[in-house]
């Protein structure tokens, strides 16, 4: 009996993710975290090369409402390979998700893969920087995409248009803008880091430009603002996405060794605040500005 039920129950199961996915097919994708990177449309994964996709359905149509029988053996035959087909996508489906059931009835996400830099980047970027450390780097990198997200959650874009270039700024602007008026809030926490590494270094002119790679877990989805509703999205799901941030900075900046307001000498890479003048001070690290964030694949957990 309990056999009979855990049959049917994947019947039902391979059923709505069947029913799911065509009309998933025929929508259009909507995207979340700051600006438009992740996505709440089918599947466990996808995958993005730029700031938005899209997806056009106008192709696709279905005949099942429309169509008329006239009783032929050649709509016969149709209808008989209509039927197998759909017996074997439930078939494979049912396969699927028996597969990727552990032992405690979950599901396993995918490994975390391990993020190597490469050091032939980080050679360039300690010729071009002699104090540049690379912890420190993806560490404030990390620091300026939850500033991002938190300015792009609370529509306070402002507080952040020092650490992004003016190109991200009006993009993300526009972005906000169209939410706003669709009473629209995107909200994200639970932020964890799971790895980064600098992934490629670039020198053009007097910009030195760095590419460094982020996998990174947290809650993601989009609400009514007016009443808290959510509209899309999982609030109690998290995703995991990939990135490729890019950040630019001057190959003139200098290295602080002296307070900008006293001349009091400080220490190499020091960000605070003036011992003898309470002047606050700001490492080299924090001159790196983001200039691009893609997402190149992303998992819901």
């Amino acid at each position: 009996m309990k056999k009979n039920l855990r049959i049917i129950a994947k019947f039902l199961i391979a059923i709505s993710i069947i029913i799911s996915f065509c009309v998933a097919v025929n929508e259009k994708p909507t995207h979340a975290d700051a600006g438009y990177h992740s996505s709440y449309s089918g599947g466990s994964s996808s995958s993005y090369s730029g700031s938005s996709s899209s997806h056009s359905s106008s192709s696709r149509s279905s005949s099942y409402g429309s169509s008329h029988y006239s009783g032929s053996s050649s709509s016969s035959d149709d209808d008989g390979w209509a039927g197998l087909i759909i017996w074997l996508i439930i078939a494979i489906v049912i396969i699927v998700l028996t597969s990727r059931k552990n032992k405690s009835g979950g599901y396993n996400a995918p490994r975390i893969p391990k993020l190597q830099s490469n050091q032939t980047a980080i050679e360039k970027l300690k010729q071009l920087f002699p104090d540049f450390e690379e912890k420190a780097f993806l560490q404030n990198g990390y620091d300026i995409f939850l500033k991002v997200e938190d300015a792009w959650m609370n529509f306070d874009l402002e507080k952040v248009h020092n650490i992004i270039t003016d190109e991200m700024f009006n993009m993300y602007e526009s972005q906000l803008s169209s939410m706003e008026i669709k009473g629209e809030q995107n909200i994200m926490n639970g932020f964890d880091l799971k790895d980064c590494a600098i992934s490629s270094c670039r020198e053009q002119n007097d910009t030195v430009e760095i590419t460094a790679k982020y996998i990174i877990e947290f809650y993601d989805y989009i609400i009514e603002k007016e009443s808290g509703k959510v509209l899309r999205g999982n609030k109690s799901r998290k995703l995991r996405m990939y990135y490729d941030f890019t950040f630019v900075a001057s190959k003139s900046q200098k290295k602080i060794d002296k307070c900008p307001n006293c001349g009091a000498p400080v220490e190499v890479n020091s960000v605070g605040v003036c011992p003898y003048c309470n002047s606050k001070i700001i490492g080299e690290n924090t001159e790196w500005v983001m200039s691009k964030k893609v997402c190149t694949n992303q998992v819901n957990l």
